[in-house]
């Protein structure tokens, strides 16, 4: 169906039960896009506290396997060094 204002450029107006319904839409919407959001934010707010959680456990590890490195290193020069003046006397 055509009306006179599809032809001469004259705006629709909307009747308040139809701006009604268009609103109660709108908001529906909204109130969909706002929980989606939220629910992102929180799967975010897991997501970035796992990672911290896993930046902090690799960092004590890679620290603990310095110590191990530097263990290791401090004895094998110790026993070196020991079995060239027990060698060497």
């Amino acid at each position: 169906m055509t009306y006179i204002w599809d032809y001469y450029n004259i705006p629709y107006i909307l009747t308040n039960k139809e701006s009604e319904n268009m609103n109660a839409m709108q908001n529906a919407s909204n109130d969909a896009q706002n929980k989606i959001n939220r629910q992102l934010i929180d799967y975010n707010s897991t997501q970035n506290d796992l990672i911290f959680k896993t930046r902090k456990r690799l960092f004590k590890l890679e620290h603990n396997f310095r110590l191990l490195i530097a263990t290791i290193s401090i004895t094998l020069i110790t026993t070196g060094l020991m079995g060239l003046v027990v060698s060497y006397g």
